[in-house]
């Protein structure tokens, strides 16, 4: 569809058509300017028009300057007449009020980049025609889009599997972190709520009964995880991602670290078994290297402060601790803290700019008879952002394959389930342990935040080389 994109141009003309002091003395002067400085690209085609204050007396030419950003004459967008050196001539005649292009872009902007073309009116031919430097340009402006489709490799970094990977499916954006660059996350939301690493091998929190941070702590060899025993779920935060009790859920818990009162005497302190560091010795053949050196153990008490947070921490022995207040931050899911560095550190990307994180998971696993074995430490995870929305089910290939998948296929009320709105919904089931390998009947339909539905399908779970923690996908969106 052609839209016509009135550039109608104001004229900053003073004293046209008006006598100066000498009544005898005509003024003939005219203008040009554009009336809209920028403006946003909603249809393929569009007409750009530059008016005249008053008809021209002859003909001539006006000559613009064209300066794209980002984009490519010719294989991004066009213009008729065509651009030639950088400049635009339009041609005009007498008696006219104004003279136009047409403007056509081939491509849309993704999400997150910034696509531009900038319009200069540099001379007219005619020099009684008046152009006012503050009204000579326009700017179009490519609407941003989400990608259409795209495959991606994220940087998990082999099998130590050292970094976390969050993804936009918007934009194809990956933010990689080291997963133990963080402990804890403090939550922006209304609530008081704060998370604890479980991308860390053995990271374990377990609430004791004093709310004296000073008080000589000492070792807890039964907080861990991974030794099969079923109490061990109590010190890792709700593998579901919910960060309070899911209300009518017999025996459902949020956080490991409970709310955070504001009745200081309710806030207690808690022994932080801090995990293990990413192995240095990598596995062999397909295997995963996840068991490192031991980071050690903090004491830690959480209040609130107003708004904010106020962490205190300390060494299980010492008799003082140190201090920090963690002001939240409504553009981030988290603010997140490191006990190691002693300081605040950005991990996750702005909160609405990420869908998945491809990392090391810390959930729970059964026994045969469907009985809790406790806390368990998964390599090759991919959880989505269930906190600002992102939703997520799986489809079977033997149902529909992923290629005949459209739009039309999706079945929206999937989306509203507790299984969609479960960060583990992807998790681990896209990957088969024995044989080694991502599976090939079934992929996974995505629903972001701004409501963009994509499928989704696992094309490796190692590398050439038989490499573990270097997974693949493809996606794309469907409209």
């Amino acid at each position: 569809m052609k839209k016509s994109a009135l550039f109608i141009l104001s004229f900053i003309l003073v004293g046209i058509a008006a006598c100066n002091n000498d009544d005898n003395v005509v003024d003939n002067s005219n203008a040009a300017a554009f009336v809209n400085t920028a403006s946003n690209l909603t249809e393929a085609e569009t007409e750009v028009k530059v008016v005249f204050a008053k008809p021209t007396t002859s003909a001539g030419t006006v000559t613009l300057n064209v300066v794209p950003t980002a984009l490519v004459y010719g294989t991004d967008f066009t213009t008729s007449p065509a651009v030639a050196s950088g400049k635009l001539v339009l041609p005009y005649t007498a008696n006219v009020s104004s003279v136009s292009f047409s403007f056509k872009k081939l491509i849309d902007a993704i999400e997150g980049e910034v696509k531009n073309v900038k319009f200069t009116i540099a001379l007219v031919s005619d020099t009684d025609v008046i152009v006012d430097a503050a009204t000579s340009s326009a700017q179009l402006n490519f609407n941003e889009t989400a990608v259409v489709s795209k495959s991606l490799s994220p940087e998990n970094g082999g099998n130590t599997v050292p970094n976390q990977v969050f993804i936009d499916l918007s934009s194809g954006a990956m933010t990689k972190v080291v997963r133990t660059s963080w402990d804890l996350g403090f939550y922006a939301g209304t609530e008081f709520r704060v998370i604890s690493n479980g991308a860390i091998n053995k990271f374990a929190v377990k609430q004791l009964n004093t709310t004296n941070i000073d008080e000589v702590q000492v070792e807890d060899l039964n907080v861990t995880t991974g030794n099969f025993d079923a109490t061990t779920v109590n010190y890792i935060d709700n593998p579901y991602g919910n960060l309070a009790p899911i209300s009518g859920v017999e025996g459902s818990k949020g956080t490991a670290i409970a709310e955070v009162s504001s009745n200081d005497a309710n806030n207690k302190v808690y022994l932080v078994n801090l995990g293990q560091e990413i192995s240095t010795i990598p596995g062999t053949g397909t295997g995963v290297a996840l068991t490192g050196v031991a980071r050690g153990w903090k004491k830690i008490r959480i209040l609130r402060d107003g708004t904010n947070y106020k962490l205190q921490y300390a060494d299980l022995n010492a008799t003082t601790h140190n201090e920090i207040t963690i002001a939240k931050d409504a553009a981030y899911n988290f603010t997140f803290f490191s006990l190691s560095t002693k300081s605040i550190v950005k991990v996750e990307p702005v909160k609405e700019k990420w869908d998945l994180n491809i990392t090391a998971f810390t959930g729970e696993t059964f026994y045969q008879d469907g009985s809790s074995a406790g806390a368990y430490y998964f390599p090759d995870y991919a959880i989505t952002n269930t906190k600002v929305g992102t939703k997520a089910f799986q489809v079977l290939t033997s149902e529909v394959s992923y290629e005949n998948f459209t739009l039309a296929n999706v079945v929206q009320s999937k989306f509203e389930t507790e299984l969609a709105k479960d960060q583990r919904v992807i998790g681990g089931n896209w990957r088969a342990t024995q044989p080694l390998s991502f599976r090939t009947d079934r992929f996974y339909v995505i629903k972001d935040v701004a409501g963009n539905v994509y499928k989704l399908k696992f094309t490796a779970m190692l590398s050439a080389a038989g490499e573990r923690g270097n997974v693949s996908f493809q996606y794309a969106i469907l409209k």
